[in-house]
């Protein structure tokens, strides 16, 4: 029999959406956990670990734990330990393979920088500049910055009349 009590709260634990035929999507995935399970016991475990899956998965809806529990039960997986062998072998399968006897290269993750780390990289670049202080450091790159942007038009200009390009490369020139 289902323990429909139980399914509620995991299902409202898993923030599914409630509409007016939850309890109609929740009676027909227990029959067919139900037809296809040993006892009623192993039919309500494989409903509740469905929706658990569906939650971690970021399922929002009813079809959300549908698919889980049809995939298993497709699958051969009539009790919830089968479906944690299915689930482990499954997620073997999904780890990167080599190629040609290479291994993949993953991405590394975005390094972030405490306020420490970024003070003592500015005070070493500072220092390879021939500054003291991190805020003179600053405040004459800032100065170039603002020298450079007055005189970019002028320096365009330039650039054309030399035959240059924006970047400062020769143009190509057919004859």
């Amino acid at each position: 029999m289902l323990n429909q009590k139980k399914v509620v709260i995991e299902w409202e634990k898993a923030g599914l959406k409630k509409s007016g035929f939850m309890f109609q999507d929740i009676t027909e995935m227990y029959e067919l956990a139900e037809r296809n399970t040993e006892s009623t016991e192993e039919a309500n475990k494989l409903l509740i670990l469905a929706i658990r899956a569906a939650a971690k998965n970021g399922g929002k809806s009813a079809l959300a734990v549908e698919n889980n529990l049809t995939k298993w039960i497709n699958a051969g997986a009539t009790t919830a330990t089968e479906v944690g062998e299915y689930e482990k072998q499954s997620q073997q399968l999904q780890q990167p393979r080599q190629r040609f006897g290479q291994p993949l290269r993953n991405e590394s993750p975005v390094a972030k920088f405490t306020p420490e780390q970024m003070a003592e990289q500015s005070k070493r670049l500072a220092k390879e500049d021939g500054f003291d202080d991190p805020e003179e450091w600053i405040k004459a790159a800032m100065e170039t910055f603002r020298q450079l942007r007055a005189t970019r038009t002028e320096r365009m200009a330039k650039k054309s009349e030399q035959g240059l390009t924006a970047t400062g490369r020769s143009v190509i020139r057919r004859f």
